[in-house]
């Protein structure tokens, strides 16, 4: 269903610039989507909470506990209140798809991507099917790189539980601190509603979420081609470069510590560009053995790296301090503040230039 609504934004005529760089009109139309569909869903947000206990306070008989008897032992139960919060999970998760369908299809007409003309038209389409509908790309491990590599199985399991709750913990830990300290006199009626903002904020953000994934998406498979034939072109029958070129994206995917689609674009299109052995296999140890290869061969693998951490629209925290380090290594050149400029000039529109 989700493929054959946003096929229907590729009806109209293609524009003569390439979907990697965004003119004025794009670039605002875009900006404009975003702050439309990030308040609808902040919207959506308080009007689910509102919902949620609005009619329990309203109509508190109609939401009485059940009686359970299991055991032999009786349990009074909120089975009613619970039911109730499911279907209305359930009404705000389609809405929020709807919403973000409708914001991808029109970052998709506005850019014409992808052309009817591509050969990997469907797949292209598939991929902005998938933001939307905020599905994990995990294609890259058929090529043997793990973004996870040497994490504990234990720790992911915990991190990625924790990023599925992350809205209801932090409701919990809101209640908490209005508890603590306003105690007694803080009415249950406004505690249960100042988690508001929280679904507020965390609805916008998920949108902002795909938003920018389906952007990304629109720009990426255009700018790594280039990308890659330009690398190519220079180095392409280059012996000492190729060896690395897997280590510097498994090392990438380390710095990322996330499955994304452009860095599996990336992967794949060097694969198939310098025809690399995928099955390969990656030590993780890439500045160990680019610090014996040729000054040139280290500039190079250095436009690869800040390119790969860049292209999925992304650069968070613990990727700048690791940049750092990179550059107190002595192996990036390129500065914190350049990095930082040139991912900005990417996520606007601009190109991303390495």
């Amino acid at each position: 269903m989700a493929l054959r609504y946003l096929r229907q934004s590729l009806d109209t005529s293609h524009p003569a610039d390439e979907p990697y760089v965004l003119n004025s009109i794009e670039s605002r139309v875009i900006r404009r989507t975003k702050i439309v569909t990030l308040s609808i869903a902040s919207v959506l947000g308080i009007m689910g909470v509102v919902l949620l206990y609005g009619p329990q306070y309203m109509w508190p008989d109609l939401f009485s506990n059940t009686t359970v008897s299991f055991f032999g032992n009786t349990y009074e139960l909120p089975l009613i209140t619970m039911l109730y919060g499911v279907l209305l999970v359930y009404l705000e998760v389609n809405m929020l798809v709807m919403l973000n369908l409708r914001g991808v299809k029109t970052i998709m007409r506005i850019c014409q991507f992808p052309n009817a003309h591509d050969a990997q038209y469907d797949r292209h389409l598939q991929a902005l099917a998938d933001a939307a509908l905020e599905k994990t790309n995990r294609g890259i491990l058929r090529f043997g790189i793990d973004p996870y590599l040497n994490m504990p199985r234990w720790g992911l399991t915990i991190y990625f539980l924790l990023n599925m709750m992350k809205a209801a913990l932090s409701n919990l830990a809101l209640k908490f601190l209005l508890k603590r300290f306003l105690g007694r006199y803080m009415l249950r009626q406004l505690t249960d509603l100042a988690g508001m903002p929280i679904y507020a904020f965390w609805n916008a953000w998920a949108s902002w979420q795909v938003l920018h994934e389906a952007q990304v998406r629109v720009m990426a498979p255009t700018t790594i081609r280039e990308f890659v034939h330009e690398l190519h072109e220079e180095w392409g029958k280059n012996d000492q470069l190729r060896p690395l070129l897997l280590e510097a994206l498994q090392y990438v995917a380390i710095l990322k510590r996330q499955y994304n689609y452009a860095h599996f674009l990336l992967t794949e299109t060097l694969i198939d560009r310098f025809d690399l052995k995928a099955d390969a296999a990656l030590t993780g140890n890439f500045l160990e053995q680019v610090s014996q290869a040729p000054v040139e061969v280290r500039r190079s693998l250095e436009r690869l790296i800040v390119f790969g951490v860049l292209v999925d629209g992304k650069l968070s925290f613990i990727e700048k301090k690791r940049l750092r380090e990179l550059r107190k290594k002595g192996f990036l050149t390129y500065s914190a503040s350049e990095i930082q400029r040139i991912g900005n000039d990417y996520n606007q529109g601009r190109g991303l230039w390495v």
